[in-house]
């Protein structure tokens, strides 16, 4: 997808809303080219202008435009950017924003233990990343909140419908949907951590024939022909060696860096699920992926340990290693999560006064976050891409003179066009990365710091060329 501006961003994103009045539908786009040009938490610090800001507040207090609608035209956009490919990995994952209700006059729920007191709203989104690790867009989200009090009742006792796993099969469900309409070849492959092993969630997930990898939690029982009690991490350890590899692993607190010795070991297993307020038993058969480190783990760590269960057909190690590598892109939503939080969008410092308002402002600060990350993984993952994919011509010269100053004038004239890379790297240098503190490439923190900057300066550019016309 090329875009000619910020806007044309906006537009597509937003643009299929299909408000009755298309006076709501121009306000929605401005709010959103807006909001990718200045992200940030609250209302206030976006919109400078006070007609702007007001027009802002109208919008998301308005009843006539739903927060479905908003959110049903980006996924719609999102699925539309994937058409052409085989699959795309899907991230899904659950969060909280915490807002601010000291009076508990705004609707919000319990977020967190119920004896802190904190208030917000419940999220369960589902990201798009393609093939190649580049985070597309959302291809769901589902909201809630917390209300009443604790149910006494025993966990295991309630309807799935009844319990917050509900919500799960929901973002799934909506994901399909979305495909189903605009990219019906494309099949979604769901990703999903320990949170996600259970039967509901695992029979929802294998629907339609889309692709699930699920990190276990359990130990489940599998049926064996015998009768036998056999368990599934027995099962798996007995296979033979598949394949090894190594894989880079950070320092961190309570963890030594190093490259880990990553045995892989593969099976097929009828799992053995019991609903527990039925009581009654069924299986599901599921291929198995074992990965775990070998001869390499620190005195005192435990060695990493990866237990896959997949719907994906694995018939040779390259099977293998894009099931390993699909899980491993996981971790791209908690990046989305932390830019749409704190990273650089600061959704938790809205000071909205319904759950409405809110949950609109808050899904259109979520396309703004997924286009921050979506530009640092094109960098780093498809370096070569001419910058002119992602940025006009003249956010590029604004880009240009920005870091460079009257010497940017000369490439300028040049006509030559950066890569993505470069151009990234740039934006990020305005917004103060230099590579001291990390050494790494570039975070979501400055290229939204330096996003503002140049968009503001493409905005002067092209009103002062206007001015001279």
């Amino acid at each position: 997808m090329i875009y000619e501006s910020t806007r044309d961003w906006a537009m597509n994103e937003f643009g299929g809303a299909g408000f009755a009045d298309v006076r709501w539908q121009r306000r929605l786009v401005a709010v959103g080219t807006q909001a990718a040009r200045r992200p940030a938490g609250k209302v206030s610090e976006v919109f400078g202008n006070a007609a702007d800001r007001q027009g802002a507040y109208a919008l998301l207090e308005c009843d006539d435009v739903a927060r479905a609608q908003i959110a049903a035209a980006m996924f719609a956009a999102d699925a539309r950017r994937c058409v052409g490919l085989a699959f795309v990995y899907v991230p899904v994952d659950g969060s909280s924003i915490t807002l601010t209700d000291q009076k508990q006059e705004k609707g919000f729920g319990s977020i967190g233990a119920r004896k802190f007191g904190a208030r917000g709203l419940k999220v369960i989104s589902a990201l798009l990343v393609s093939p190649q690790g580049v985070t597309l867009g959302l291809g769901s989200q589902i909201w809630w909140t917390r209300t009443g009090e604790a149910k006494k009742q025993r966990h295991g006792r309630r309807r799935t419908e009844d319990k917050e796993t509900q919500h799960w099969l929901e973002a799934m469900q909506q994901t399909r949907q979305t495909f189903d309409d605009n990219a019906p070849q494309t099949c979604c492959w769901f990703q999903l951590d320990r949170e996600g092993d259970a039967w509901p969630i695992i029979t929802e997930a294998d629907k339609e024939g889309h692709w699930f990898t699920i990190r276990g939690n359990h130990n489940r029982r599998v049926v064996s022909e015998g009768g036998s009690k056999t368990y599934l991490r027995s099962l798996v350890g007995l296979q033979p060696v598949a394949c090894t590899y190594v894989l880079p692993v950070s320092a961190g607190p309570a963890r030594s860096g190093r490259g880990a010795n990553m045995v892989v070991r593969a099976g097929t297993a009828t799992l053995d699920f019991r609903d527990k307020r039925t009581k009654k038993h069924f299986s599901k058969t599921v291929n198995v992926v074992l990965a775990r480190e070998e001869g390499t783990t620190p005195a005192g760590e435990k060695p990493i340990e990866w237990l896959l269960l997949t719907n994906r057909p694995v018939e040779s190690t390259e099977d293998l290693a894009q099931i390993i590598y699909g899980y491993s892109l996981r971790w791209r939503i908690e990046d989305f999560h932390r830019t749409w939080k704190s990273g650089a969008c600061n959704v938790e410092e809205m000071q909205l006064r319904s759950v409405e308002a809110a949950e609109k402002w808050a899904t259109i600060l979520a396309g703004a976050a997924v286009r921050i990350e979506r530009l640092k993984h094109l960098a780093r993952k498809e370096p070569e891409l001419p910058a002119t994919n992602e940025f006009s011509p003249i956010e590029l010269r604004a880009i240009i003179l920005l870091r460079f100053g009257n010497k940017g004038r000369r490439q300028i004239a040049n006509g030559t066009v950066p890569t993505i890379k470069q151009a990234v790297q740039w934006v990020a240098e305005i917004g103060g990365y230099t590579g001291k503190s990390s050494g790494g490439p570039p975070g979501s923190t400055t290229i939204a710091r330096g996003l503002r900057e140049v968009l503001a300066a493409a905005r002067v550019i092209t009103a002062m060329e206007s001015n001279c016309d």
